[in-house]
């Protein structure tokens, strides 16, 4: 659970530099990346596990995010 308005905006943050860093790699607007992981279940992986992805490599990141949406019916 979330502590604090200060853990609620480090999350936020990286949640927006991870979206604004897979979209830019897929080269898709930041919103439809968005739509996607929040459709297959990435934006909840994302927030739900970022103790431990904000402490690995971006790359990392990315293709946890595309093992999740992908399991989960996403086409990316």
């Amino acid at each position: 659970m979330v502590d604090s308005i200060e853990e609620r905006k480090k999350r936020v943050s990286y949640a927006n530099y991870i979206i604004r860093t897979f979209a830019y790699g897929f080269k898709r607007p930041a919103q439809e990346i968005v739509e996607y992981l929040d459709e297959y279940g990435g934006l909840q992986f994302l927030l739900d596990n970022y103790e431990y992805e904000h402490t690995q490599s971006e790359y990392h990141t990315h293709m946890a995010l595309l093992e999740v949406c992908r399991n989960n019916g996403g086409w990316l």
